[in-house]
């Protein structure tokens, strides 16, 4: 025999081994364990397949092995908790695979996507240091220098286009064990957003100053105790995210960054805010709680863009008066540790600029009594006072017209009776007013109501100037024939933008709208019954968008080409949207529609327009032109469903030369 026939194996021939099998044996699992689980036995004799001692007495199978570490195995999902928050390792770390967690390198395509989409996402990758191909990401090695000079791409497509490339704009580094950032992040100079959050950073670069670009910086849950000069010369920062870290004060260059828009220094030991806040008046939204803040400086009062205000558990004994001031303010959460007797800081006069909140959060202070200037607040729609001193409330507090949530726990309510403080916020403002006697415009934010608490009720349905203005909105979709002249002026007061009395069944515009002419830039007065429009629709000189459909038109009004606003110098027709479908609109007037030069989107489907004329095709501004529906002949239905392009071109072919 030879020697290929010596080697022969005996026995039956081998059987290929499924994929289960080849996995199996590659964990460490004996092949007979493998032949006997995919034989096809019953579950009886697997469960009797103990090996058998020398004496004959039945062992039990030892353990499986450990299995064998696979290079996917970093793959698996698992969940670790570090400084208190839960990390998530597993099916979105693809770290393993790409092998970046040392910080080594990038792998090539990560670093083709981010050059085509402009966004680099390495979060949550156990990262140590950032990559310093991060840093140099549209440079290219010697690598890919040589396959460029030969011609060919990476990987043989077309992806690798330099001239292609975008600028890298988003960088996401959150969620790793990043200690430092390298002075060469000034490399990224178109970067916009920069996320560092939740790693172990101590300090930055002072370079980051040179991100002049940058739009976003999240620095959340790190170790920083400072930020560097070069952080506050950012010029078009808009969100600062400083919260869970360590900073004990923040430097008066804060100042410097003119256009921020969101500040959060929560969960920090700052004991007081540099004078120089004042100047962010571009902030809407500032979050100082969790600090060991005693006082606010008047500058505060300098934030006039400010809505929303979280000053809770620190350790406030007062607000400056200056607060007064933040007339858009609509949230003011001042809930503290250690503030004593606050509302007796409050004065009438701070309440009575603060008519726009509409979240005041007092809980966990020691306040004994709450003012009757507290309705001045009518725009209030949550008030909490939890865990404080009161044993009772003012009864007016039950008028106010959009107060929907008041939780009392913790106070030692005397002199209101225990079941009725536990039947809800409805209930406890309902036996409040019911104990008012004194004639309701007596109380403080009620001068000019009626003394018929019925008739308040009523009217609580209708919005008025504080929800208004909050809203910047009037909307009344009620199915009413009429409108409540009371809305107008309410609406007038708070300089609304937007008005909208769709819905409803009016047969004519009502006079009191001619009253929002100056402000408003949006009306809405679809799905009525108007038949024709007042000529005054032509004064309001800053509307941009007219929906007439679903009423009974027959003629736009030739007033429609003096919607006209004057910035500056410059004159330019606002309106760029006009829906005027499902009326009974029977002519376009296109000497009066050419003057609109910033209208893009014309809508007159579902009229009784009978011809379109060609001169409407020079209105090349069109993006949208809507004319089906209508019993024309010419253009025909195919050119109609080609777009507005196409239909324009259609129309200008058609206008005869003189």
């Amino acid at each position: 025999m030879s020697d290929l026939q010596t080697k022969k194996p005996l026995g039956p021939p081998r059987r290929t081994p499924s994929r289960g099998g080849l996995r199996t044996r590659s964990r460490g699992l004996p092949s007979s364990s493998v032949r006997g689980r995919g034989s096809g036995s019953s579950g009886s004799s697997r469960r009797g397949s103990d090996s058998l001692d020398e004496d004959g007495t039945r062992a039990p199978l030892s353990p499986p092995r450990k299995p064998a570490s696979r290079g996917y195995s970093s793959v698996r999902a698992r969940i670790r908790v570090r400084r208190g928050r839960p990390v998530m390792q597993g099916f979105a770390n693809v770290g393993g695979v790409f092998d970046v967690a040392k910080g080594e390198e990038l792998h090539p395509q990560l670093i083709r996507m981010a050059r085509k989409s402009g966004q680099l996402n390495l979060s949550n990758r156990g990262m140590a240091e950032v990559p310093d191909k991060v840093y140099h990401i549209h440079e290219m090695d010697a690598e890919e220098a040589k396959k460029l000079t030969m011609g060919m791409t990476m990987d043989g497509s077309d992806e690798d286009r330099w001239w292609e490339q975008s600028e890298l704009t988003r960088l996401y580094l959150s969620s790793n064990q990043i200690g430092s950032i390298s002075p060469k992040i000034s490399n990224l100079l178109s970067l916009q957003v920069l996320d560092l959050s939740d790693n172990c950073l101590t300090s930055l670069p002072s370079t980051l100053g040179e991100l002049t670009c940058l739009h976003r910086l999240t620095l959340s849950h790190n170790r920083l105790e400072e930020l560097p000069a070069g952080a506050y010369l950012l010029p078009d920062l808009r969100s600062l995210q400083l919260d869970h870290n360590n900073l004990t004060a923040l430097s008066e260059d804060l100042g410097n960054l003119n256009v921020l828009e969101y500040l959060d220094v929560s969960h920090n030991s700052l004991t007081e805010f540099p004078l120089s806040i004042g100047y962010l008046q571009r902030l809407t939204k500032l979050n100082a709680s969790e600090n060991q803040i005693k006082e606010l400086p008047p500058e505060i009062g300098d934030c006039f863009a400010l809505q929303q205000l979280d000053l809770t558990h620190n350790q406030l004994m007062a607000l400056p008066k200056s607060i007064a001031n933040l007339r858009n303010c609509i949230s003011v959460t001042t809930a503290s540790r250690s503030c004593l007797h606050y509302m007796a800081e409050l004065d009438a006069d701070q309440l009575s600029y603060l008519t726009t909140v509409n979240v005041l959060d007092l809980r966990d202070n020691q306040i004994d009594d709450l003012p009757d200037e507290i309705t001045l607040l009518q725009g209030l729609e949550r008030l909490d006072i939890t865990n404080n001193n009161l044993s009772t409330l003012p009864f007016h507090l039950g008028l106010l017209p959009h107060l929907k949530s008041m939780p009392l726990e913790g106070n030692p309510m005397r002199l209101i009776r225990r079941d009725i403080v536990q039947r809800g916020t409805v209930q406890l403002l309902k036996y409040l007013r019911s104990r008012v006697s004194a004639p309701i415009n007596t109380f403080p934010g009620f001068e000019n109501s009626s003394n018929d608490t019925n008739v308040l009720m009523d009217n609580r349905s209708l919005p008025d100037k504080y929800q208004m203005k909050s809203t910047q909105t009037l909307t009344y979709n009620e199915k009413a024939t009429e409108i409540p002249d009371q809305l107008f002026e309410n609406a007038s007061e708070a300089q609304v933008r937007a008005v909208d009395l769709s819905k409803n069944q009016l047969t004519q515009v009502p006079d009191k709208l001619e009253m929002l002419s100056r402000h408003v830039s949006e009306i809405m007065l679809g799905l009525n019954k108007l038949s024709s429009l007042p000529s005054w629709v032509g004064s309001f000189q800053r509307l941009q968008f007219l929906d007439l459909q679903g009423n009974q038109l027959k003629d736009l009004p030739t007033d429609l080409a003096q919607l006209l606003y004057l910035p500056c110098v410059y004159e330019m027709a606002q309106l760029e949207i006009l829906c005027a479908a499902d009326n009974q609109i029977n002519m376009i007037y296109v000497d009066g529609l050419s003057k609109l030069k910033r209208l893009a989107t014309l809508d007159l489907h579902n009229n009784n327009i009978n011809f379109i004329p060609p001169p409407l095709g020079n209105m090349t501004q069109l993006r949208s032109l809507q004319l089906h529906g209508n019993p024309f002949r010419v253009p025909r239905k195919a050119i109609l469903d080609k777009g507005a392009h196409e239909i324009l071109d259609y129309l200008r072919s058609r206008i005869i030369d003189e």
